[in-house]
C-alpha cells in the first residue's frame, strides 16, 4: 500500500517554476485548535513520522466527518485523526479534502 501511494505521489509531481508542487494524502493528527474564518480556515497536521504541516483550508474545501456528514472547519478539533488530500509545497498543503477517521 504504501510503495502504490509513493508510486501516485511520484506521478502526480510536476515542476513549477523554481519549487515543486505536489498532490498527495498525508495522514495524521490536528495538533492544536484550527484557526476558522469565513469559508476556510487553517490547522497543524502532525504526520505519524513526527512531521509538522499546515493546512490550509478553503470554501473549495471539502470536509467529511467521522460519520460520513459534510461538515465545516468549525467542526474540527484537536486531535482528530484526518486524512487531508491537497496540493502540497514545502510545509503547506491546500486541502482539497480532509476526512476525519
Amino acid at each position: 500500500m504504501a510503495r502504490a501511494l509513493v508510486i501516485i505521489v511520484l506521478l502526480l509531481t510536476l515542476g513549477c517554476g523554481d519549487g515543486i508542487i505536489i498532490f498527495s494524502v498525508n495522514l495524521g493528527v490536528i495538533s492544536g485548535p484550527p484557526s476558522c474564518s469565513g469559508g476556510g480556515g487553517r490547522f497543524n497536521l502532525q504526520e505519524q513520522e513526527g512531521l509538522l504541516l499546515v493546512v490550509i483550508l478553503t470554501s473549495s474545501s471539502s470536509i467529511v466527518l467521522a460519520n460520513g456528514q459534510r461538515g465545516t472547519c468549525a467542526d474540527l478539533a484537536a486531535n482528530d485523526p484526518v486524512e487531508v488530500n491537497g496540493r502540497r509545497s514545502g510545509d503547506q498543503i491546500s486541502a482539497k479534502t480532509v476526512t476525519v477517521h
